[in-house]
This record gives C-alpha cells, structure tokens and sequence, in this order.
C-alpha cells in the first residue's frame, strides 16, 4: 500500500501552491490595474486616485512572495567565490553558515516588522476600499518569519544530508 505523504508534507505543499497562485494573481491585477489608470488618464483625462497606493502595496506583496519562491527554489541572488574551491563536506558547511546568517537575519527583522505593523495600526490610515493599510504591510513580518524558517530548513539540510542537500543546491542554481 502506497504511504501517503505527511500532515506537514501536505500542509507544505499547500502553502506553496497558495503563495504561487498570489504571486501570479498580484502579477495579472498589478497589469489589469496599471491597464486601467493608463487607460482612464489618456481618455478620460482622470486617474483613479485609489489604483497607486494599491498598486504600491501589491509591489510588497510581489516582492515579498517572490522572494520566498526563490528561496524555496533555490534561486535567489548569491554571490559564489569560495565553494568551487572547497571540497563537497565544506561546501555544504559553507553553504549551511550562510544559510544560518541569512536565517538569523530575517528572523531579527521580524519584530521591528511587527512594531512597524502596530504602528500603522494605531494610526488607523485606510489604502484603498476600506482595507486598512496595516492588513496590507502585515505581509511583512509574515514573509520574513517565511523567509528566516526556509533559510533554517536550508541550513539543517546542509549540515545533516550534505549529499542530498549539494546535488539539489546546484541543480537549481545559476551560476554567473
């Protein structure tokens, strides 16, 4: 009888379909919408004063969720000098204390993220169709918790599976 994969297996798979279906729906509503402001401001002379600010916001919300797509995938922004010159047991370890700073650096930012969200929330300010602006920037400290606990998930993967973890590293990467 075939295993079926596990509750957090699951839960994993789930959560990553639904950051790619908002990643590509803010994608097709940022276009929509700048369609829409263009099309209003050349023919009717008149912006819709509500599409910037939104649109604005949309662009954390991208950036945040592609930022997290890329670090699921293994496809982020690095910048390669030592591991072609270091054996695969040191790569890893390399790979895995690089993994771990960028966790620790994400996982910092959260609670000045959160203080940040509160005080948007005190001020009260509304984005656009009643939507408070702190609902929106709430993304940030979600997305770098997302962010710190991918990169720990990377760093446990390089210092316990070595071999798993350099053949998946460097199947998804790009090297310049």
């Amino acid at each position: 009888m075939p295993s079926s994969p596990s509750a957090w297996k699951r839960i994993s798979l789930f959560l990553n379909r639904l950051e790619e279906i908002l990643l590509g729906s803010f994608l097709i509503l940022m276009v929509l919408l700048g369609f829409l402001q263009i099309l209003f401001r050349n023919v009717i002379s008149v912006g819709l004063y509500w599409i910037d600010p939104l649109m604005r916001h949309m662009v954390l919300w991208l950036a945040l969720l592609g930022a997290s797509v890329a670090t699921r995938e293994n496809r982020h922004i690095s910048i390669d000098l030592l591991s072609e010159k270091l054996g695969h047991k040191n790569r890893s370890y390399l790979q895995g204390g690089i993994n771990f700073f960028a966790a620790a650096i994400c996982l910092i930012l959260v609670w000045p993220a959160i203080r940040f969200v509160q005080e948007e929330y005190e001020v009260g300010k509304i984005l656009a169709f009643n939507i408070p602006i702190w609902a929106s920037q709430s993304v940030i400290p979600l997305m770098l918790t997302v962010l710190g606990l991918r990169f720990l998930s990377k760093t446990w993967n390089a210092f316990t599976r070595r071999r798993e973890f350099l053949s998946s590293e460097q199947s998804n990467t790009t090297r310049i």
